[in-house]
C-alpha cells in the first residue's frame, strides 16, 4: 500500500501582512465601529467594512461568496474584547494522566 505524505503549507507572507493590516485598521477604527456595530461582527476587506452581522459564520460565508479566497478579517465589535482561555494540550494530558495515576493509587485493589 502506498504511503501518502502530507505537510502543512506555510501561510504566505503577503497574507500574514494583509491580515495584520486589517487587524490594525480594526483597532484604529474601534471607536467608530462601536457607534455603529456594537455587539456585531464586522468583516474588513482592504481597510473598509465589507459586511456585518450577528453571526460570524454566516458573515464569513457571505464574504467568501463575495471575495472568494481573498483575505478578509472578521472580528466582534465590543467595548471589552472577549478573551477565551484554553488550556494547553500538554497541561490537559498531564492532568488527565496524573489524575488517573492518583486514582489508581487510591482505588481499592481487593477485587476478591
Amino acid at each position: 500500500m502506498a504511503t501518502i505524505k502530507t505537510r502543512k503549507m506555510p501561510m504566505p507572507k503577503a497574507l500574514d501582512v494583509t491580515l495584520a493590516q486589517e487587524q490594525r485598521v480594526f483597532r484604529r477604527k474601534r471607536t467608530q465601529l462601536l457607534q455603529r456595530y456594537d455587539g456585531q461582527f464586522v468583516a474588513l476587506y482592504q481597510g473598509r467594512v465589507a459586511g456585518y452581522g450577528k453571526d460570524d459564520e454566516e458573515l464569513a460565508l457571505r464574504m467568501f461568496k463575495k471575495f472568494g479566497d481573498a483575505p478578509f478579517y472578521i472580528a466582534k465589535v465590543e467595548k471589552e474584547p472577549t478573551v477565551y482561555e484554553l488550556p494547553s494540550p500538554e497541561v490537559v494530558s498531564w492532568t488527565a494522566e496524573r489524575i488517573s495515576q492518583l486514582f489508581l493509587k487510591t482505588w481499592p485493589h481487593n477485587w476478591e
